[in-house]
This record gives structure tokens, C-alpha cells and sequence, in this order.
């Protein structure tokens, strides 16, 4: 009905009574991501994650918000638990947590790369990672483009 502000309303105050909502905080994390409210997102995924902690799905939309939020230590966390419950698409899951690991200097962050190109072969985004950790040059900034040699 689209209707999503009023459902938004009625979802959190359901939420906020019964600790148990897991459809309820599911759907909230759909309502947040869709409306780039990523601290609503990552607080709904919590309390999924404190109910049941043996679903991939809230573990996804967590890493989402907390990359959005520029927590990486968060994001990288829930990256790596994702990857233990075995995720729909542990390609994308194991790049996103290489981008994450190359951005903090994690040498770790290759072989996630790796693991990321051993399921899709033709990843691009991956492929030029990979060739951007080879070269030794710095993670490329939001416009995809190195910077070789930051001002201090």
C-alpha cells in the first residue's frame, strides 16, 4: 500500500514491547536499509542478532550499517560471522571483508580476496583489488582511484 511510515511506526513500537519481534526487526532492517537509515538498520539487526544468532541475514544488513556508519572493526566482525553461517553469496561476502581488511592493512585481507575469485573467477571489482594489492598502492578512494603519494 506503500504505506511505509506508518508501518515503520507500528513495527518499532512492536519492537520496543516485545523483544522477541524477530519478523518485526527483520523488516525494519529492510524499511532502514531502503531509507539509507543505517543506525536503525544496525540497531534492528542487534536485537535480531540477541534472539537468534544462527541466521545469516541480520549479520548482512549489520555489516551493510556499520560500513555505512564507518564503523570497520563492526563491519568486519559480522563479515566474518556471515562467512561461518555460510551466506547465499560468499563471493561478495568474502570481498567486502577483503576491502575492509586492505583498508586497515590487514594482511589477511588477500586471502579473503582469493577465496572471493576462487567462487567467481570473473569478479572484476575483485580482480582489480587484487591487482591494486599486487602493485603495493594504496586503497583506492571513493572514486575509485589511488592515491600513491597521500599529503601529510
Amino acid at each position: 500500500m506503500n504505506e511505509t511510515e506508518p508501518e515503520r511506526e507500528v513495527l518499532t513500537k512492536l519492537a520496543t514491547q516485545d523483544a522477541d519481534a524477530v519478523e518485526a526487526f527483520l523488516r525494519l532492517m529492510e524499511l532502514g536499509s531502503t531509507a539509507k537509515d543505517w543506525k536503525a538498520v544496525a540497531r534492528n539487526a542487534e536485537r535480531y542478532i540477541a534472539v537468534n544468532p544462527l541466521v545469516p541475514g541480520p549479520y548482512r544488513y549489520l555489516a551493510q550499517a556499520s560500513e555505512a556508519l564507518e564503523k570497520a572493526p563492526q563491519a568486519i566482525q559480522a563479515y566474518r560471522v556471515l562467512l561461518l553461517l555460510d551466506p547465499p553469496d560468499p563471493a561478495e561476502t568474502n570481498f567486502n571483508l577483503a576491502q575492509l581488511l586492505h583498508r586497515a592493512g590487514d594482511p589477511a585481507a588477500k586471502r579473503h580476496l582469493l577465496l572471493a575469485l576462487e567462487e567467481a573467477p570473473r569478479f572484476r571489482e575483485a580482480l582489480r583489488l587484487l591487482l591494486e594489492m599486487n602493485d603495493g598502492t594504496r586503497p583506492a578512494n571513493a572514486n575509485g582511484v589511488s592515491d600513491p603519494d597521500p599529503k601529510p
